[in-house]
């Protein structure tokens, strides 16, 4: 079914670093407007699931059926995970048009359920949506998603400097034969 969904997240602010500040913000920013917007929810367990993938639509694989209280519980570990402790969402309050418009509210320390643990894709801080691996069928050659933030240029700082920071002088003869 079509749906629209619409997300109330509370934040705090754990790191003093403004451009880690803003990095986290950009990484939740970029998995909301450029992963979520216009993707297909499904539950891994749908019958169509196989003909969704082999559509080549973004398909966000969810562990259950995608109601209110799993998107806002999903989006709750999501963007936590993304946004690697710079910043914390500490409420997430979820509602959709199919839903009635009853508000499905997920705080910090409570009970996410068998199903979404700390084993799938919305645990993991890349910019992954799926743990399910693109295949190729007929003609069509599905792409491999972006695996880390630094493809975005969205890394952390720290993420962008050299293991090496040996510097190498030569001299070079502007007479020697080459």
């Amino acid at each position: 079914m079509v749906n629209h969904f619409n997300v109330e997240l509370d934040m705090l602010t754990v790191s003093e670093s403004a451009p880690e500040q803003n990095t986290a913000y950009e990484r939740m920013k970029y998995f909301m407007h450029h992963v979520m917007d216009d993707s297909l929810l499904i539950g891994s367990d749908d019958d169509a699931l196989d003909a969704y993938l082999a559509t080549g639509a973004r398909v966000i694989v969810l562990p259950d059926e995608p109601v209110d209280q799993i998107v806002g519980i999903m989006l709750y570990l999501k963007l936590n995970a993304i946004m690697e402790n710079r910043m914390v969402i500490t409420r997430t309050e979820t509602w959709s048009t199919q839903g009635d418009q009853t508000s499905y509210i997920h705080v910090a320390g409570e009970n996410v359920g068998p199903n979404l643990g700390q084993d799938g894709w919305w645990a993991d801080a890349r910019p992954t949506w799926s743990s399910i691996k693109p295949t190729a069928s007929g003609k069509v050659v599905n792409l491999e998603r972006l695996g880390e933030w630094k493809d975005l240029d969205l890394a952390w700082d720290d993420d962008h400097k050299s293991t090496n920071d040996s510097v190498i002088f030569a001299r070079f003869d502007k007479d020697a034969d080459q």
